[in-house]
């Protein structure tokens, strides 16, 4: 296997495992990645996720040693233009919201953190940018290599970091083709946290047990409202329109019965996802 997946209580932890490869994404890596995240949507008893690599990198993008790797692009892309074209019914969907990619966490609203040990790149950074959170080892770089390539940044790079950092500094990182390091990327407001090498996992934990104390209904809307609110730039209006409503769906819920009731008693939460 080259995803090694593993859970531990409400936590499930995601390891690309092809080091010799710098975790570059191949086919089967996408198909693994790709099943994973629809059947960690539909588990009820896993509320985050953790995605990082194995070895001195997390990801470098796709793997474009392959000898068919240039034709598998073209046919990925030709499907891709052909699905966006017939099929609307993606609009509602967290794909559609979080961004374009397959093998990316753009199939759930469930929480997804980024350990980023080392290398991510390309398509690895594209990954690293459709999760939520981003904790970067203070050896990682961060960037964008696709020019250099003959590619345009692809898997929601461009859309996700002209929204994510300052305007001017994502077109330097795009069009240069050039990466950061952890503490600029921090400076930027890429990276939530840097940390040294040892403690990247160990925070990683620290932050997805943290959420994963809370409501998973309540977690899950409010990623829902941030991300449809400012991602598909729908407007002020229309954003404060979404999150008034899942605002209204939240309160009648019986989680949110028993995290008042819970403070009122002075007591911990026991949230059941109801």
């Amino acid at each position: 296997m080259t995803v090694r997946i593993e859970t531990d209580g409400k936590i499930a932890t995601i390891t690309l495992d092809r080091p010799e490869r710098l975790n570059a994404i191949n086919p089967e890596m996408s198909r693994q990645l790709d099943q994973f995240w629809s059947e960690f949507d539909r588990n009820d008893a896993l509320h985050v996720a953790i995605i990082t690599g194995a070895g001195r990198a997390f990801c470098a993008g796709r793997d474009l040693v392959r000898p068919d790797a240039h034709s598998d692009e073209i046919d990925r892309a030709a499907r891709s233009a052909d699905r966006s074209s017939r099929d609307s019914r993606l609009r509602a969907e967290p794909s559609n919201a979080a961004g374009l990619s397959s093998w990316g966490p753009d199939q759930t609203w469930k929480p997804v953190i980024a350990a980023v040990n080392g290398w991510c790149l390309a398509g690895g950074f594209a990954l690293a940018l459709s999760c939520d959170l981003r904790i970067m080892s203070e050896t990682a770089r961060i960037g964008s290599m696709a020019p250099r390539r003959g590619l345009l940044p692809g898997g929601g790079q461009v859309q996700r970091l002209a929204r994510y950092v300052p305007f001017g500094k994502a077109l330097e990182l795009l069009l240069r083709a050039n990466h950061l390091d952890a503490h600029e990327a921090h400076r930027i407001g890429l990276a939530n946290a840097v940390t040294s090498p040892d403690d990247l996992l160990p925070t990683a934990r620290e932050w997805a047990e943290e959420i994963a104390a809370n409501a998973p209904l309540a977690v899950r809307a409010t990623k829902r409202a941030a991300y449809e609110g400012m991602l598909l730039q729908s407007g002020f209006a229309d954003g404060m329109a979404l999150e008034s409503q899942l605002y209204s769906e939240i309160m009648v819920t019986e989680d949110a019965r028993e995290g008042t009731t819970a403070f009122a008693e002075k007591r911990p939460a026991q949230f059941t996802g109801r």
